[in-house]
């Protein structure tokens, strides 16, 4: 169970970096806007 937590984490943080990359590139959609926001209101990045 341990393993599967890490891996997801992982999914989210990479999901995150991803999203903030397109972000600065000026390429986010709508709907990656909100994935993002929701992602830093989860990670409590600001």
């Amino acid at each position: 169970m341990t393993e599967r937590v890490a891996d997801s984490i992982k999914f989210l943080m990479s999901t995150y970096e991803r999203l903030l990359q397109k972000q600065k590139d000026g390429k986010l959609t709508k709907s990656e806007l909100e994935t993002l926001n929701s992602l830093k209101n989860f990670l409590g990045k600001k």
